[in-house]
């Protein structure tokens, strides 16, 4: 398996999903977006990124399998490309920049391990992506996490879903119990962006809930081949879904315990 040539298959796919995010950013109207579930929005944009993204990675691995946020699974090749076709789609209907395109291929005999990973946020023009033992990278430039020595100057992400199943406490208690131990909390609102600017090091760590398979695939080897850590706890592959914690190696063990132990009072 050549992975090199499959991450440019990936960059490819999350190119053309985002060129769709782009070119109707900023002009939907209200007749444009449905609510799927209670504070569940989706638009023909979505739709139609995820689409275009599936017709492109039909063409060059017919064979492989495809999981997608809005058109589910197809096929039963091991090898399942994932892809969420506008990550941030809240921020995108309001018109705040923050979104991206996260497509990854992951081996589910090897508890869907990612392979290679591409996340590109349309509105800057920035693409990540990376490849098992290859290393992570930023518009074609190696990316790292940064290297600190002090929680107290860590800058942390965090994300829990306005539809939560958990009691909103839970998370509450977990984001407070962060937040006194690092320097600055924020909430961009796109999990794939958190995990990239991990990657890149403009943030060190997140914690984030009930998110799926396509929002962490990408994002999480990101971490890990540019330096980081990063674990999926409580993943369950028949609903795609997960808690993440990821961060610089320095302080991972000591939040993912922290997490670990909020969810565990649960």
């Amino acid at each position: 398996m050549d992975l090199t040539h499959l991450v440019e298959i990936a960059k490819g796919a999350a190119i053309i999903g985002g060129m769709v995010l782009k070119e109707n950013f900023g002009r939907l109207k209200a007749e444009d977006i449905e609510e799927k579930a209670p504070k569940d929005f989706v638009s023909f944009v979505d739709k139609t990124s995820e689409r275009k993204i599936r017709e492109y990675l039909k063409r060059f691995t017919p064979n492989y399998s495809i999981l997608g946020e809005e058109e589910g699974i197809e096929g039963s090749s091991p090898l399942v490309w994932v892809i969420d076709p506008l990550d941030g789609t809240k921020n995108y209907l309001a018109g705040f920049p923050v979104f991206a395109v996260s497509i990854a291929l992951v081996d589910a005999k090897e508890k869907f391990k990612p392979l290679v990973g591409a996340v590109y946020l349309p509105y800057f023009g920035d693409l990540y992506f990376a490849y098992r033992n290859g290393g992570a990278y930023k518009n074609g430039k190696p990316i790292k996490v940064n290297r600190k020595e002090n929680l107290k100057r860590c800058f942390f992400t965090y994300g829990f879903p306005s539809r939560a199943k958990r009691n909103l406490e839970t998370y509450c208690g977990i984001m407070l119990e962060i937040f006194k131990k690092v320097a600055s909390l924020r909430r961009p609102g796109a999990a794939a962006v958190d995990l990239a600017y991990i990657a890149e090091g403009i943030f060190d760590g997140t914690a984030e809930f009930e998110l799926k398979l396509w929002d962490v695939a990408a994002g999480s080897l990101l971490i890990e081949e540019a330096g980081g850590k990063v674990e999926w706890l409580n993943f369950d592959p028949a609903s795609w879904s997960l808690d993440i914690v990821a961060s610089i190696p320095e302080f991972f063990e000591e939040i993912k315990e922290l997490v670990q132990n909020k969810l565990s009072n649960f």
